[in-house]
């Protein structure tokens, strides 16, 4: 088995999705410091199921996520899939059939973890179970990274007996006898709470078998009450018969009496509806009549101020004529005066006169044809002032001017008396059209008063109707209640009367008991306090007594079945650990054998061995060694070379026994000189055809004898970036 491929995404300063080939068995990853080397290190350690944030190099598992840079946006998720070749079948059972194997680790912010095994969703359980025995394990020794070297040789007693236990395949069954002895604990518990379920059901079945006999007794003692019952019964049924009739009268008597209150409501309600009629009818009557009563009240209204306005104009007409009769007799007179004086003006005077009287006659003449008394009157008066001032008497053109004024005056009396007289003929119409509408007015008045009367005796009417049908409707609704209760009381009495029915159908005979019934019923009663005396009784006490003692040979039979299953729980513990310390003595045998031969080659001579810290089968090792040269010293005493040859060969004798699918070198040829490299990457070298290394290193002799180099850059800050080269193709075309 080997890993052939990573494929990595957000993670760490991985923010671009990148496929990492891994095509030979010997590949080294080199780059400056800081580049991002390790994380593609703790990429593998991640996808296999780590969760310390610590051992990942972080604060929390979130971390591991691209967190951004200065170029760069932070990513949402990472993601890490390991791609293994399985061509030689070394992962079996399910997998068996499969040339490769992918395990798949998916996280997003909220810290959840997905995990695929061949795309297939999966458990972490099911990654960690999918390398157990393999060296990438729980307890992994395939995984070495800087300062691992010194902690794994001054590792405790116990973590190096879980290096061997690993590498000698037993971790398997470890975490088999873990299983194991965690269903032995559920099965003793399982044995221990069926047991108390026992106990309480042998208690329970004690308690049922007292409660069973009792209420035997019980039973006897009601059927003897049931052989007094069933001839009190017949009586009680009578009486119920007779109650039943006695209820069926009553609610026949309130039925008619229903009959009769809804025949008068009909009634009432039919006789309600004809005066509701009625009513809308008369109301539409005297609706017309109102309207006829307001359009002749406004008729009359309007020829009583026709007539005023007559009677005015007339009025001012007489008024007129007076005036004018009177303005004619005065221009008589001074018509005669003129005449008299008429040789007494002076021409020239007469001219002047003549002319001033021409305008006012002018002045008179339109206005007469305006009907201007008022006018008239004032021209007179100037043409007075004007003419007789200046001797106009004694003009004979003036005579002639009040001659035609005097014509004029008297014309229009003709007029006015004949328009007075139009209007005295127009006033008797209009009174006489008065009168008689005076007369309709009083009819209608009448009328409306009738109408209205008619009203005010139907509204009572209606209102007394609705007064009654109330009275019914509540009547109506108490008669109800009566007859619901009535219907109460008869259905309880024919449930009672079914249920003694059904009683007494039981009793095989039923007599007439009225002689004997003060004795049965005192018999009855002394039987009932007997069964009182008894006390409370579990009719259920015989069917649950069986069902208990069921439950009691099931849970007999249960805790058989798990005493047995304990036993060969017990059996798979003892056969798991004689298998387990068998293969981890030999394997430990093994260990020191590979010691005894790496040990040397790594330091040119000396001795190297693990041994048991106590002589228990479950006691812890340790490491003891002897450099050449040098007395025994303490492991912790060795300078970081030694250390790190010390781990090393320790790793490489348990990879001789338990090759891992590879093995990741995180720097650990840094503490070494360039002879202890030497010795260091051939002994690599002579192993990897076991095992696939892939090794992060800055020593030029371990990049030589590299097959493929992975080249880790971070051009754009906080992004990796990955470069691959093929050495030995490399170092051809070099030499050509």
């Amino acid at each position: 088995m080997r890993l052939k491929s990573l494929k990595i995404a957000g993670f760490k300063s991985f923010v671009d999705s990148i496929q990492i080939d891994f095509p030979g068995i010997m590949c080294g990853i080199v780059g400056p410091n800081g580049c991002g080397k390790s994380n593609i290190i703790d990429a593998i350690k991640w996808v296999k199921g780590e969760l310390s944030p610590k051992s990942l190099r972080s604060e929390s598992l979130q971390d591991v996520i691209f967190n951004g840079s200065d170029t760069r946006k932070p990513v949402s998720h990472c993601s890490v899939e390991l791609f293994f070749d399985n061509s030689e079948n070394f992962l079996g059972g399910e997998y068996l059939e499969f040339d490769e194997v992918s395990v798949k680790r998916e996280m997003g912010r909220d810290g959840q973890s997905n995990y695929f095994i061949n795309n297939a969703s999966a458990r972490r359980r099911d990654v960690q179970d999918l390398f157990l025995g393999t060296g990438l394990g729980g307890n992994s020794y395939a995984i070495i990274e800087q300062g691992i070297i010194s902690s794994l040789v001054g590792a405790k007693p116990e973590e190096l007996r879980s290096y061997v236990e690993e590498a000698a395949g037993i971790s398997k069954y470890k975490e088999r006898k873990r299983e194991t002895e965690s269903r032995i604990r559920r099965t003793s518990e399982n044995i221990s709470r069926l047991k108390d379920l026992e106990d309480e059901v042998k208690r329970s079945i004690r308690r049922l078998n007292a409660e069973a006999n009792l209420t035997t007794k019980y039973k006897k003692l009601r059927d003897k009450e049931k052989e007094y019952q069933k001839f009190i019964l017949s009586d009680e049924m009578n009486e119920l018969k007779k109650l039943m009739n006695q209820s069926e009268k009553e609610n026949k008597s309130i039925d008619k009496d229903l009959e009769k209150i809804d025949g008068d409501r009909l009634a009432l309600v039919g006789k309600r509806d004809v005066n509701k009629t009625q009513l809308m009818e008369s109301l539409k009557k005297l609706e017309d009549e109102q309207r006829g009563f307001f359009e002749s009240g406004a008729k009359i209204s309007l020829i009583e101020e026709k007539e005023k306005t007559f009677t005015n104009r007339i009025q001012e007409l007489l008024k007129e004529e007076e005036k004018n009769i009177t303005n004619l007799k005065d221009l008589s007179k001074e018509l005669d005066s003129a005449k008299s004086d008429l040789s007494k003006v002076d021409a020239r005077v007469l001219q002047n006169i003549l002319s001033d009287s021409k305008n006012i006659i002018e002045r008179i003449e339109s206005n007469i044809s305006k009907k201007d008394t008022e006018f008239i009157e004032k021209s007179l008066e100037e043409f007075w002032k004007k003419g007789y001032k200046h001797g106009i008497g004694e003009s004979g053109e003036a005579v002639e001017t009040i001659n035609t004024l005097r014509g004029q005056f008297a014309s229009r009396n003709d007029q006015i008396t004949k328009d007075i007289g139009s209007m005295k003929k127009d006033l008797i119409k209009e009174k006489a059209e008065l009168s008689g509408l005076i007369e309709i007015r009083k009819n209608q008045e009448l009328k409306v008063i009738e109408l209205r009367s008619n009203q005010d005796k139907a509204n009572e009417e209606m209102r007394l109707i609705e007064s009654e049908i109330t009275k019914l409707e509540s009547e109506k609704e108490r008669i109800m209640e009566q007859r619901n209760e009535k219907e109460v009381n008869k259905r309880t009495i024919q449930i009672d009367i079914k249920e003694k029915q059904e009683k007494l159908d039981s009793y095989s005979e039923v007599r007439d008991i009225e002689g004997e019934k003060a004795s049965i019923v005192q018999d009855l009663e002394k039987l009932q306090k007997r069964i009182i005396n008894l006390g409370p009784i579990n009719f259920a006490a015989p069917e649950t007594l069986e069902a208990e003692k069921q439950r009691k040979e099931t849970l007999s039979g249960q805790i058989e079945e798990l005493e047995i299953s304990l036993n060969k729980l017990d059996e798979a513990i003892r056969k798991i650990d004689m298998e387990s310390n068998k293969s981890f003595h030999n394997c430990l045998n093994s260990v020191n054998k590979y010691l005894e031969e790496m040990f040397p080659k790594l330091f040119g001579g000396g001795f190297c061995k693990l041994d048991f810290l106590e002589k228990t089968e479950d006691s812890g090792l340790i490491l003891m060694a002897r450099l050449p040269g040098k007395k025994n010293t303490k492991l912790s005493q060795l300078s970081g070379g030694e250390k790190a040859l010390t781990a090393l060969a320790l790793v490489f004798s348990l990879f001789s026994i338990n090759p891992a699918p590879f093995c990741l070198l995180d720097e650990v040829d840094a503490p070494l000189d360039d002879d202890n490299t030497s010795r260091f990457i051939n002994l690599v070298n002579e192993m990897s055809e076991k095992v696939q290394f892939i090794f992060v290193t800055h020593n030029k002799i371990s990049m030589e004898k590299s097959s493929h180099l992975l080249g880790v850059t971070m051009r754009d800050l906080g992004v990796s970036k990955v470069v691959s080269v093929d050495v030995e193709q490399a170092m051809e075309l070099a030499q050509s």
